[in-house]
């Protein structure tokens, strides 16, 4: 069973700031994942939950334990970026 270990109350105060106003759809998902996954939700639990696969979830939960936060955030990608609407 793939959980989260234990947060200190520094990385749940980043989490919860990451969720809260990171420009990024994706990283405040991420850190809601964690944070949900620290309160005892399990991947597929998250995976209902966010709409995702349930290997898509398991790979935030196994970014954050390698990385931390920075394994949360968006890698950059080639190209153009989209324009804006």
């Amino acid at each position: 069973m793939l959980r989260v270990s234990r947060l200190a109350e520094e990385e749940r105060l980043t989490l919860e700031n990451m969720k809260k106003y990171h420009p990024g759809n994706m990283p405040r998902m991420r850190a809601h994942a964690i944070l949900l996954s620290d309160t005892g939700f399990e991947v597929q639990e998250l995976a209902q939950i966010f709409n995702a696969c349930r290997q898509t979830t398991a790979t935030w939960l196994r970014s954050w334990e390698k990385k931390g936060v920075c394994g949360l955030l968006d890698k950059p990608r080639s190209g153009r970026p989209r324009k804006a609407a």
